[in-house]
């Protein structure tokens, strides 16, 4: 483009000094030095990840920092590899789902615990399973039932019948594979905090840096289970976590990973993130008004550890109007979860609601404008004297003209009324029936490490409260003078 524009003055031109002729650009990639792979700089652990293996480097110096990385299990590729422990177990596969559970030799199934379906195919290992630790099952069916059910009954605005059709029959006692996530946590958030001071209010910029270490906090590796739903029914107790030993899987199903801790690493950030502003409150305590800014917050790990464990849950399916329920009981502590259907009153209501807006409406409304020109007709029709097939026809029209009037008060009255009732039914059984909230931080908070919040305060000024020249002050929404 410049060689074509050889008279243009007072632009430099920034190939002068490239050589004559086509040169090839070329990019060196960094790679790991564990696996060769391509790595990447992640500003979350703030050096250079693998997504191969796992590890984190330093970005200068190219130490490990940390990892993401699995305990090296490996695919069988022949009989001849397979541990001794592993020939004792088998799998059970699901042509339906695809689901991949672990069995001891005398352990089989019938039927799928994620979609009930009975086309189950037994074969042999096929990669090594080698978990870390384990919880074994401290509740058994009859126990893990009831918390289910007494957790079923207390939810509200539930269709008729799904209650008497969840069958905890189906109920099956799985190890789900979870990764613990031991981390340092470093956050900077960003607020608007205010102090009121009477005829003014002071506003400053808050400038906020968390610093805390977790142990523990787990992340489930199924794809086939909701990850809200086993959040859901957490804290388990580690104290009884112990190494992991093929008895404690006779007569239990484990199921296998299939998610490995680097492609969980988004949602150990989000959640993290999310951990840390939780913590928000602690700092809008020290202000009178406080604005958190989300969009200014960010988080980081360091120093990460990841452990694989098997974690004990009584799961079931329930299929309700073509459609799949998922619900959880741990089996340590008895806390059961799930996602229950939202009665379809409220869908009726919408459905009212888009019919009144719609051009339905003008049906009734047409019909009392077109009754009285009918009327009319039959009473001026010939002469003016009132027969009793006359009287018949107006006390008739008069009738449908009432009760058309009524019919259009009641629909458009019903409308305005069903559209704020159906809006606060569906905003509190979607409260109601969702999964319930996971434990937050401080069930995963190390106390024997160091925790930090600091603090910055930005003075940004002030709002000063003008009088009305009578006494009383001006409301401050109304008028402000701001005094930087």
């Amino acid at each position: 483009m410049w060689n074509r524009q050889p008279n243009i003055t007072g632009r430099n031109d920034p190939f002068s000094n490239a050589p004559r002729g086509r040169e090839r650009l070329s990019a060196e990639s960094v790679k790991c030095p564990t696996c060769a792979a391509n790595i990447t700089y992640m500003p979350e652990v703030k050096g250079m990840m693998c997504r191969n293996c796992g590890n984190i480097y330093d970005a200068e110096t190219m130490e490990v920092l940390g990892s993401f990385g699995t305990g090296g299990e490996h695919d069988y590729v022949g009989e001849q590899d397979i541990s001794a422990e592993d020939r004792r177990r088998h799998e059970i596969l699901c042509n339906s789902c695809g689901a991949q559970l672990i069995a001891d030799e005398n352990t089989m199934s019938t039927m799928c615990p994620f979609c009930g379906s009975p086309a189950l195919i037994t074969r042999r290992m096929t990669r090594e399973f080698k978990p870390d630790y384990i919880i074994p099952f401290k509740i058994d069916r009859d126990e893990a039932s009831k918390n289910m059910m007494a957790w079923i009954s207390s939810r509200k605005y539930t269709p008729w019948g799904f209650k008497s059709k969840c069958r905890l029959t189906k109920m099956t006692a799985l190890y789900v594979p979870f990764w613990l996530l031991d981390c340092h946590v470093n956050t900077e958030m960003t607020g608007t905090g205010k102090y009121d001071r009477g005829a003014s209010k002071v506003v400053y910029e808050v400038n906020s840096k968390l610093t805390y270490y977790v142990k523990g906090v787990p992340f489930d590796g199924a794809t086939k289970i909701a990850n809200k739903l086993m959040e859901a029914i957490e804290p388990f107790d580690y104290s009884e976590l112990v190494k992991f030993d093929n008895k404690y899987l006779q007569g239990f199903y484990a199921d296998k990973y299939d998610k490995r801790p680097i492609d969980l690493a988004d949602k150990m950030f989000s959640r993290l993130d999310s951990f840390s502003v939780a913590e928000t409150d602690l700092i809008a305590k020290k202000y009178d008004e406080y604005e958190a800014r989300p969009e200014k917050t960010f988080s980081w790990m360091s120093d990460v550890k990841t452990r694989y464990c098997l974690l004990p849950v009584w799961f079931m399916t329930v299929e309700f109007e073509d459609r799949q329920y998922q619900f959880a009981v741990n089996g340590q502590t008895g806390e059961a979860s799930g996602q229950m259907p939202t009665t379809s009153a409220t869908d009726k209501m919408d459905f009212f609601n888009e019919m009144v807006s719609s051009n339905w409406k003008w049906i009734p409304i047409i019909t009392a404008v077109v009754i009285p020109f009918i009327l009319s007709s039959v009473l001026f029709q010939g002469n003016c004297s009132v027969s009793g097939f006359k009287t018949f026809w107006i006390v008739f029209l008069s009738a449908l003209e009432i009760i058309t009037i009524a019919l259009i008060v009641l629909t458009f009255v019903g409308a305005f009324l069903s559209k704020h009732i159906s809006k606060r039914i569906h905003k509190v059984a979607d409260e109601v029936n969702d999964y319930d909230k996971d434990p937050g931080l401080d069930q995963y908070l190390d106390t024997t490490q160091k925790t930090s919040m600091k603090v910055e305060e930005n003075y940004l000024g002030q709002f000063v409260k003008e009088t009305s020249g009578n006494g009383p002050d001006i409301p401050d929404n109304i008028i402000n003078t701001f005094v930087p």
